[in-house]
């Protein structure tokens, strides 16, 4: 009888012990982000290789990308597969090198990481700015954890250490930059979302001359779950109407393909996938705003995810009516760079 109590005594100690083990890794592993909303984030100034006088007309054309980098993993996922630091350096060589090419006035990214650990701490703002000659940037953090145990097994391929988020490259000076905040998807449970991203609306002023502000929001709306992701439109929407009446731009990784789409579920890549109900999309165009690839455009001509074999449409250009659509397309040379492709918008103001 007194074994059977000194096991159960000893068995209860190691079980309690584990569950203080864990409240102190959850409280510890998942702190460190802000979130305070909307948080207004200083902008950053760097030196190029380009130097760059803006545009003081109101005819001035300005080229805009969106780009969804992958924090520059390149195009397949690296859950159980992180990349040395050599694969991330090339990838992020080719990214700078095809914004030059591009020659960009403003550059919207999505998945950029802070000096993350599973991209070797490199700063990835700091380093495109300055590889691709920006002398204006502008980031906001959407996952910021201590430790991320994920994927679980093996422990090796944690991703650990985690800051990453949103950024705006510019050759024109950036007047603010604040983080709207949108919710974490109601589905998952509590613990779950304490080591999961956010997502947010970045909006940036940008001074382009001639006494022209341009706002530019830079969107990365939820991946898995419609619902969540339908509710990130409906703020969205609400956001955008709330700024004042001037030039805008609206553009980002919205996770969602078009109401014309042809190709709405069962994705090659994604079998799972079913946005046969999505209505993403239509709820931004009631906004009334112009859209770089217009709906008329061909599936074909409009794809931008997966980059490599790319078969629906998730990242787009919109802008206000006060602005005029000189050119469009998807920036296919880009390959394998992202799993994403980069959507190119040439605009002239009014």
């Amino acid at each position: 009888m007194r074994l059977a109590l000194r096991t159960l005594r000893v068995a209860g100690l190691g079980l309690g012990g584990l569950i203080v083990a864990f409240a102190v890794f959850y409280l510890w592993g998942s702190s460190g982000f802000d979130d305070t909303d909307p948080l207004p984030v200083p902008p950053e100034r760097y030196g190029g290789h380009r130097s760059f006088t803006p545009p003081v007309a109101r005819a001035s054309r300005i080229r805009v990308v969106s780009w969804n980098i992958a924090y520059a993993r390149g195009r397949k996922d690296d859950a159980g597969d992180l990349r040395d630091e050599a694969t991330i350096r090339r990838n992020l060589v080719g990214i700078a090198h095809l914004l030059r090419t591009l020659d960009a006035d403003v550059v919207a990214l999505q998945e950029v990481d802070f000096g993350a650990a599973r991209t070797h701490g490199i700063d990835e703002v700091a380093w495109l700015a300055r590889e691709a000659g920006y002398p204006w940037a502008a980031r906001v953090e959407t996952w910021n954890c201590r430790y991320i145990p994920f994927p679980y097994w093996p422990p090796s391929q944690h991703y650990g250490r985690m800051r990453s988020g949103q950024a705006v490259l510019s050759r024109f000076p950036i007047a603010s930059n604040v983080r709207h905040l949108l919710p974490q998807p109601d589905e998952n449970p509590f613990w779950y979302n304490a080591f999961y991203l956010h997502r947010a609306l970045q909006h940036v002023e940008l001074s382009v001359g001639g006494g022209i502000t341009l706002d530019v929001l830079n969107v990365h709306l939820e991946a898995f779950h419609q619902r969540n992701r339908e509710r990130h439109a409906d703020l969205l929407v609400s956001r955008v109407r709330s700024l004042p009446d001037r030039p805008r731009l609206v553009l980002g990784d919205f996770n969602a393909i078009p109401p014309e789409a042809v190709l709405r579920a069962r994705f090659p890549d994604e079998l799972e996938t079913d946005m046969t109900t999505d209505r993403t999309i239509a709820t931004v165009r009631t906004l009334g705003l112009q859209e770089a690839l217009p709906p008329e455009t061909p599936d074909v001509d409009s794809f931008t995810f997966p980059a490599d074999v790319p078969n629906r449409r998730l990242d787009y250009v919109w802008f206000s009516p006060d602005t005029r659509r000189i050119s469009a397309r998807v920036v296919r040379e880009a390959g394998p760079l992202s799993d994403h492709l980069p959507v190119l918008a040439e605009i002239e103001f009014r």
